[in-house]
């Protein structure tokens, strides 16, 4: 079962791995239209808060807008090998 405390740490989590500062999240969060300031922004990341949950929900879109950002690498599929010439890269020829 899920408690509103695995819930904090997965947010945490996912503004950590957003790799954002405090400025630019609050920008980011401005701009969808949250309205609570830089100081109660920082407030509620430290737990020392509440918001709203349409502000909590805005800050999160806004986090996850950035995690969207940054996709991982993605694996090539094989076509993408057959468009590299294989001299030219250095190696040997995909399967």
């Amino acid at each position: 079962m899920t408690t509103p405390g695995d819930l904090r740490q997965r947010f945490n989590q996912a503004f950590e791995a957003a790799d954002l500062t405090l400025d630019e999240l609050w920008m980011r969060y401005f701009s969808l239209g949250g309205n609570a300031g830089h100081f109660e922004l920082d407030a509620y990341l430290n737990g020392a808060i509440a918001l709203p949950p349409l502000q909590h929900d805005i800050l999160a879109q806004a986090i996850n807008e950035r995690l969207d950002e940054m996709a991982p690498p993605r694996a090539p599929y094989s076509d993408d090998f057959h468009r590299v010439d294989p001299i030219d890269e250095g190696g040997p020829a995909a399967p």
